[in-house]
Parts: structure tokens; sequence; C-alpha cells
């Protein structure tokens, strides 16, 4: 059975309708508003967690620092050291760094690696270095090269882009696997 409804009785539904579509309105640009704020706590959580308080209360923002070195331990041990010239916080996500030096220690506490770049920008909140330079990776067995190197600080996975070149001082240290010329090969049979 349909039921046909009267102006009178379609006005009110109406007014309620569009009543509700408002209503949905505003609380549409509440939840916005919400997700912002939660965004912006988020990001200021990050960026605590990736420096402590009293050092992101040493670098505000706007204000170069020079001749910055910071140590990172995992326990008592010595994990490594970032050095830079000269060190800017440009906002609340962003330090720009210059002349950067990173010295990677092994276990028995000796320099390992070192990261190099002329100028970088660090991201407190994904916590990802990305130089603006040519950056170089030196260890005693080789040395690599790349137009630009970005390092995620979670993963400790470091990626060199564009001209990346790699001089390896003895392929015999890198062992019979790794194939080089003059390397004597490997005498086992693989699968």
């Amino acid at each position: 059975m349909i039921r046909l409804f009267s102006i009178r009785c379609l006005l009110p539904l109406g007014l309620v309708a569009i009543g509700a579509a408002g209503l949905v309105r505003v609380e549409a640009q509440d939840d916005k508003e919400a997700e912002q704020r939660a965004a912006q706590d988020t990001a200021s959580a990050v960026v605590q967690s990736a420096l402590p308080a009293e050092l992101t209360a040493n670098f505000p923002i706007g204000r170069e620092f020079l001749g910055v070195s910071i140590p990172s331990y995992t326990n008592d041990t010595l994990k490594s050291v970032m050095t830079a010239d000269s060190v800017v916080r440009v906002d609340e996500q962003y330090l720009d760094l210059v002349n950067l030096v990173v010295l990677v220690y092994n276990s028995k506490g000796e320099p390992e690696t070192t990261i190099s770049m002329d100028e970088a920008s660090y991201d407190l909140v994904i916590g990802e270095l990305a130089s603006k330079t040519p950056s170089r990776i030196e260890q005693p067995r080789f040395v690599m090269t790349g137009d630009k190197m970005t390092f995620q600080s979670g993963s400790q996975i470091a990626r060199l882009i564009g001209n990346v070149k790699l001089v390896v001082s003895d392929l015999e240290d890198l062992g019979p696997a790794f194939g080089g010329p003059g390397v004597p090969s490997d005498t086992t049979d693989t699968p």
C-alpha cells in the first residue's frame, strides 16, 4: 500500500532532513578538526620520542647551533656519534645539517663506518635523514658514493641514489662468493 503524505507532513520531514544534513556537516567539521588535533598530537609525540625532551628543548626553532656532536648508545655501548658544523631546527619536523659526519661503531666500540654529506635534512617525525648533496659511506673494505642518500633510522636502511660508485680496496677480503675478477671461485657447487 502506498501512502501519500500531505504537504503539511512533508514540510516538517524536509526540515528534519535539512537539519540532519547540517548536523552531519557540523559533525564532519568537528571530526576533521579532531583528526587534525590528533595528527598534531601524534606528530608532537613522535618528535619527542625521536629526540629526548632535553635535546628538543635545546634546539629551538630557527636558531643555528655550531659544532654539534650527539652520541647514541645501546645500553652502555656507544652505537654512533653524529657531528655537524651547524644544525638549524627549521620547524617542528625538520633539522637542517651542514657538514654532517656519522661514525658508526661496532660491538667492540671501534669506528666501523663513516657516513658523510655536506648538506642534509633530518625528518624528526618519520626518522629519515636525507642528503641534499653527494654522500659518502666508508668502511675499511670499501667506499661508496652517490648523488643523494636517504637513511631510515627505524629500519637502519640507507639508500644511495644517482651515480652510485663502489670502490673495493681488496676483493680478496670479500670472499669467493662475491665473484670479482682475480678472486678464486668457490669450489662448492650450489643447487
